[in-house]
């Protein structure tokens, strides 16, 4: 083989080798793109849990929204996922 074919297998070599690092520094997608769940979402309702839907006054919310009656007593605002024990349909003063 003589020298310049030995050189340019060598530039070509080096190259591939460049662009391969290089391509592995870029970020590539990993399928993971959903944000992190919090701490509400995890605690969501199955829906066996929840027998009835009805309107109520939420105190942390501070209006009437909808309201899911549980299975083994009280309820839980839709909003906020406290439990509430208020059923007034409204805000007195």
């Amino acid at each position: 083989m003589s020298q310049f074919a030995t050189a340019l297998g060598a530039a070509v070599t080096t190259v591939g080798v460049g662009a391969v690092v290089m391509a592995r520094s870029w970020p590539v997608p990993t399928g993971r793109h959903r944000a992190a769940r919090t701490a509400a979402e995890e605690q969501l309702l199955r829906p066996v849990e929840a027998q009835d839907r009805f309107e109520a006054y939420c105190p942390a919310e501070d209006r009437p929204t909808l309201q899911l009656r549980l299975r083994l007593g009280g309820s839980v605002c839709t909003e906020c996922r406290n439990p509430t024990t208020s059923t007034t349909t409204g805000v007195t003063q």
